[in-house]
C-alpha cells in the first residue's frame, strides 16, 4: 500500500513539474487601427453658442478623459445654411469649437451643414439637414420610485405628454438635467454653529431617449420618461427638459447608437461596429468621419419639483449613506455643485425664477 502511495505522489510531482515547464508567455500583436476623425455637434433653434467637438478614435484609458493626442486643435470649422450664410467657430478646449456670433441662430425650415478643414488641407463636410418644426410638451408628470441601492437613493421619474402632429413624420429626442439637493456634515462656524451643509449639484441624464411616431402618428405620447431626480435631501429639484425634433437620418443614427449601448453580450448579438454618421471627406465619400452633425429644433420646459412626502425615515434608509463622514463644505465635496457666499445658505440655482412648480405626493 505504501509503495502504491509513493508511486502516486511521484507521478503527481512529475505531472506538476511538466505542466509548469510547458507554460510559455506569448506576446500577441495588437491591431493598430487607423485613427478616424470624430465629429460631434449640432445647430438648433436654441440659444448659442453652438459647438462642434473634434477628436480621433483610439484606445480609451479613462472614461471621462480624452488623451491630448486624440484632440483636434488646429482645424478650421464653420457652419453654413442653404442661403450661403456662414459663421466660423473658434477653438476653446478639449477639442471643442464654438460659435461667437450672437445673431447666428438656427431657424426652422433652413438647411445647415458643417465644414471642417484639417491642418493638412483635408476637408470634411456634413450632409445638409433641414431643421424640422418644433413640437411642444403638453404636460409633465412626476412619480416617486421607491427603489434604492448602494449606488443610488430613491428617485422621482420625470415624464412628458406630447400631442404628436397629424400627417407628419416626427422623430423625437429628449435631454434632461437637474439640480438636486446634496448634503455633507458642513464646516464649523463657531460654538454650535455649522454651515455649508447643503448645496445643489447638477446632474446630466446621459441615457439616449428617442422615439419615432411611426406607430402613433397623430396620437398623444403619454408618460414618456425623460429623466430622473434622485432624492438625497428635503430640498426641491430644479429640472430642465429639452424636447428635440430630429430629422429621420439623425434619429436613425441615435437608434443605431442606442442599439449598441443596450446589447446584452449574447452570442446572437451582432458584433459592435463604428456607426457611420453624416460627415465625409469632400473629395471621397468613402472616407467618412464618425459622429454626427445635426440640425434640430428644441423646446424647453423648466420646472421646480417640490417633493412634499419626503420623510426622515426615507432619507435615513436610502440617502444617509451618501453623506460623507468628514466635515466639509457641500459644494467643495460634490462635483458640479453650485457654491455660494458665506452670508447665504444654499440659494436655489438661477434661471428658474419664472418656472412652474410641480407638487409631488406619494
Amino acid at each position: 500500500m505504501m509503495m502504491q502511495l509513493l508511486k502516486l505522489l511521484f507521478a503527481v510531482t512529475i505531472l506538476s513539474v511538466t505542466t509548469q515547464c510547458c507554460i510559455k508567455q506569448v506576446n500577441v500583436d495588437l491591431r493598430n487601427a487607423p485613427r478616424i476623425l470624430v465629429v460631434e455637434g449640432n445647430i438648433t433653434t436654441d440659444a448659442i453658442p453652438y459647438t462642434v467637438k473634434l477628436t480621433y478614435s483610439g484606445p480609451i484609458v479613462y472614461s471621462d478623459t480624452i488623451p491630448d493626442e486624440y484632440l483636434e486643435k488646429e482645424a478650421t470649422v464653420s457652419i453654413a445654411d442653404d442661403l450661403g450664410n456662414a459663421t466660423p467657430l473658434v477653438y476653446t478646449s478639449q477639442g471643442v469649437y464654438a460659435t461667437t456670433d450672437a445673431d447666428y441662430i438656427g431657424k426652422t425650415g433652413r438647411t445647415y451643414s458643417v465644414t471642417v478643414v484639417l491642418k493638412d488641407g483635408k476637408k470634411y463636410i456634413s450632409v445638409p439637414e433641414k431643421i424640422p418644426a418644433a413640437v411642444p410638451v403638453s404636460n409633465i408628470n412626476v412619480t416617486f420610485v421607491n427603489q434604492f441601492d448602494m449606488y443610488t437613493p430613491t428617485y422621482l421619474n420625470v415624464a412628458v405628454d406630447v400631442k404628436d402632429p397629424v400627417n407628419e413624420e416626427n422623430y423625437y429626442r429628449w435631454t434632461f438635467y437637474s439640480y438636486s439637493g446634496r448634503q455633507t456634515k458642513g464646516v464649523s462656524c463657531g460654538i454650535n454653529c455649522i454651515k455649508n451643509e447643503f448645496c445643489y449639484q447638477k446632474n446630466i441624464d446621459k441615457e439616449v431617449r428617442i422615439l419615432s411616431d411611426a406607430d402613433i402618428n397623430g396620437n398623444e405620447i403619454r408618460d414618456q420618461i425623460v429623466g430622473r431626480c434622485y432624492i438625497y435631501t428635503y430640498l426641491n429639484a430644479f429640472t430642465d427638459i429639452s424636447q428635440i425634433s430630429l430629422t429621420r437620418e439623425a434619429y436613425q443614427f441615435w437608434k443605431s447608437y442606442q442599439d449598441q449601448q443596450t446589447r446584452t453580450g449574447g452570442i446572437l448579438d451582432p458584433l459592435p461596429a463604428s456607426i457611420r454618421g453624416n460627415v465625409h471627406n469632400a473629395e471621397n465619400t468613402n472616407d467618412f468621419a464618425l459622429g454626427y452633425f445635426a440640425a434640430s429644433s428644441v423646446t424647453h420646459r423648466k420646472v421646480i419639483i417640490v417633493p412634499y412626502s419626503i420623510t426622515s425615515y426615507l432619507l435615513q434608509i436610502s440617502a444617509q449613506q451618501f453623506i460623507p463622514d468628514n466635515y466639509v463644505s457641500c459644494f467643495d465635496y460634490f462635483p458640479n455643485a453650485l457654491s455660494y457666499p458665506a452670508d447665504r445658505q444654499y440659494p436655489p440655482p438661477p434661471g428658474w425664477e419664472n418656472a412652474d412648480e410641480i407638487k409631488v405626493y406619494w
